[in-house]
């Protein structure tokens, strides 16, 4: 078993881990997954010219312009070809009830650590958060997206050193509960900062 005292001793290489990513992108032969993307939707204020009658019987006609918001559905792109070294979960769902009406939020939050073709490491959050309300029995459902994108941190890093835990918190009576494996385990896997994500790398080089 790994030495604790002396993984927290260790310091990320990030020079080596690098230039390390950058070897891997241009040699590996792994097929690289697509791109991804997802489906948002904005709302634009658009005017129309409609046409009016007005005057006796109607007689003449005016145009107007006219004012509404309209929905429009947009492609958002957030990395193109890139092979995921890492994948984890955070779910947290949000309750709100009272006599006439409920509500209930939940974040599905997907977490990768990604090598980009260009030999850039990223961690990517993608989130979709879907709102159902109830009133007076009538139920309405609705789904929004999201994503960040960001250089890999050091926490991201000490991350991969240590094993998947699934953990659950709260309780339905709290109207707030989350689960996942978002956050590290007990269990330390590698003997040093970084060897965990540069173990990942190394899959991806021919054997």
């Amino acid at each position: 078993m790994p030495d604790r005292q002396a993984y927290y001793a260790s310091t990320i290489d990030w020079s080596r881990i690098r230039a390390f990513a950058r070897r891997v992108a241009r040699e590996t032969r792994t097929p690289a997954e697509n791109g991804i993307f997802y489906t948002a939707t904005e709302y634009q204020t658009v005017t129309k010219q409609i046409e009016t009658k007005h005057g006796l019987f109607n007689l003449f006609t005016k145009v107007e312009d006219k004012r509404e918001r309209v929905a429009v559905s947009k492609r958002v792109d957030v990395v193109g070809r890139h092979w995921v070294l890492e994948e984890r979960h955070h779910h947290i769902e949000h309750s709100t009830k009272d006599r006439t009406y409920t509500v209930q939020e939940t974040d599905h939050e997907r977490h990768y650590v990604a090598l980009l073709a260009d030999g850039n490491l990223k961690k990517i959050i993608l989130t979709e958060t879907e709102v159902m309300s109830n009133t007076h029995g009538r139920t309405t459902v609705f789904t929004t997206h999201k994503h960040s994108l960001s250089d890999l941190s050091g926490s991201d890093v000490e991350t991969m050193d240590f094993e998947k835990q699934h953990y659950e918190t709260g309780t339905g009576s709290t109207g707030i509960k989350a689960w996942g494996d978002r956050e590290p385990g007990n269990r330390l896997l590698r003997h040093a900062k970084g060897v965990g994500v540069t173990q990942a790398l190394k899959r991806l080089l021919p054997g």
